[in-house]
């Protein structure tokens, strides 16, 4: 499958495939995978599988399928660092990965 699209919310693929990050944020802070890394790559023009390969970094980000997303926590250290990537299939079937361990704290 290709990616037809990326931005600061996520990925999507032609086959209608989306990927997105999930943080209940509140006021202060701000938890995020940042998509937006991937404008100087060659991700737009990669096959990538149906089934997405999703590896953690410890503190850093992720990879999918051999792209590194960076991952950030941003806050005072009083909010919740949860965060999950969630990727829902054409065919409205979900799966819901929790990244928190592989957050970089800012």
């Amino acid at each position: 499958m290709k990616l037809t699209k990326f931005s600061e919310k996520g990925l999507q693929f032609d086959n209608g495939t989306v990927v997105e990050d999930l943080h209940q944020q509140d006021c202060c802070e701000m938890v995020y995978a940042d998509w937006k890394q991937l404008e100087d790559t060659d991700v737009m023009s990669h096959d990538f599988p149906e089934k997405l390969i999703v590896k953690g970094i410890k503190d850093s980000g992720i990879k999918i399928d051999g792209y590194f997303i960076p991952c950030y926590n941003d806050q005072n250290g009083y909010y919740g660092s949860d965060l999950s990537i969630i990727i829902t299939y054409a065919n409205g079937r979900k799966r819901t990965i929790d990244i928190s361990k592989f957050v970089e704290d800012k």
